[in-house]
């Protein structure tokens, strides 16, 4: 199965998997048109190209053995992107289809989905307050007490902490933190370029997240350090057995840190501070909510956030006017 790179630094498949490919043929001599097909092809490239990152891989074996907390992860992964619901809904459709067709457990989630109601509007608990960060931030850099065995977290203290604080300043999704690349990246100016479509977002870095940053970029090991100017991840996975970062044999630089992997991280952290459940979209909706608060116009906003339409920005601006009122 081939993919190809896109300018936003994920990457979409060329071919799809055989047995998504023998769906196709299926569907080909059903008389489906060339236009149907198209769309089909297309929208499950877009869910072969999440999986392959979830995953790590798009084995038949893997698809059968999907749950509905991993449905839930793409349709959240998808709502993450600011999709509209008629775009989500035929997503599900289609994939669904293909879920039923290869007779997968998780077929009658995906169709239950695929109905979904339109996104919900915002009340508090889907924000994060400035306590609840500040709880969270100082939880993320202190020590696990090492009474028996070494902490495999304690290596990792500034970079969980980088990673949240990007999350939170910026609205970044943990599908974009994952994607950065060292070219993205100057560590001497202080700012992250973020490739998307046609255009480039230069993010200028606050003090304390770049010294974060530095430290730990520093704290991997020179031989696994991902190189200056190059198309290495920026955050790298780390072996909590071994106690060291890992690298990429086969292509030849620091493994990348999984968008699953962030996930759970914050989970985890977010259980260690005490808190109720807080997720990145938690941190983005407030990064969203703060910008149109501040009274930046939409389409500044729909830039930063790579928002498709201003109809995206609705349930935030409902979401003021009650605040306001009250």
């Amino acid at each position: 199965m081939k993919k190809i790179h896109k300018k936003d630094g994920t990457y979409m498949m060329i071919t799809l998997p055989d047995y998504a490919l023998d769906y196709m043929e299926n569907l080909n001599q059903s008389g489906r048109s060339k236009l149907t097909l198209k769309q089909y092809e297309s929208d499950l490239k877009k869910f072969f190209s999440w999986l392959d990152i979830y995953k790590e891989n798009t084995k038949f074996e893997t698809i059968k053995a999907l749950r509905a907390d991993d449905i839930r992860a793409y349709f959240h992964y998808l709502k993450e992107k600011q999709l509209s619901q008629a775009t989500i809904r035929r997503l599900a459709s289609v994939l669904s289809r293909l879920m039923i067709y290869h007779q997968c457990i998780c077929a009658h989630e995906i169709h239950k989905l695929a109905e979904a109601a339109p996104l919900r509007t915002l009340t508090d608990k889907d924000f994060i307050t400035q306590n609840e960060y500040s709880l969270l931030a100082q939880m993320l850099l202190t020590k696990d007490a090492e009474v028996t065995k070494k902490s495999a977290r304690n290596y990792l203290l500034t970079r969980n902490w980088t990673i949240v604080a990007l999350l939170r300043t910026f609205g970044l999704t943990p599908f974009e933190l994952h994607s950065i690349k060292m070219k993205d990246l100057n560590l001497a100016q202080g700012e992250l370029t973020l490739s998307r479509d046609t255009t480039q977002l230069i993010l200028s870095l606050p003090h304390n997240i770049m010294a974060k940053l530095r430290d730990y970029y520093f704290s991997i090991p020179e031989s696994f350090r991902p190189k200056y100017y190059s198309n290495d991840p920026v955050f790298v996975a780390f072996n909590n057995i071994s106690y060291s970062f890992q690298y990429d044999y086969d292509r030849q630089k620091p493994k990348v840190l999984s968008v699953r992997a962030i996930q759970e991280m914050i989970k985890d952290e977010v259980r260690r501070a005490g808190l109720r459940k807080i997720s990145a979209v938690n941190f983005r909706n407030t990064a969203i909510l703060e910008e149109l608060a501040n009274g930046v116009c939409d389409e500044n906003v729909m830039q930063q956030f790579h928002l498709t339409s201003e109809a995206a920005l609705r349930r935030y601006k409902q979401y003021l006017q009650e605040k306001e009122q009250k």
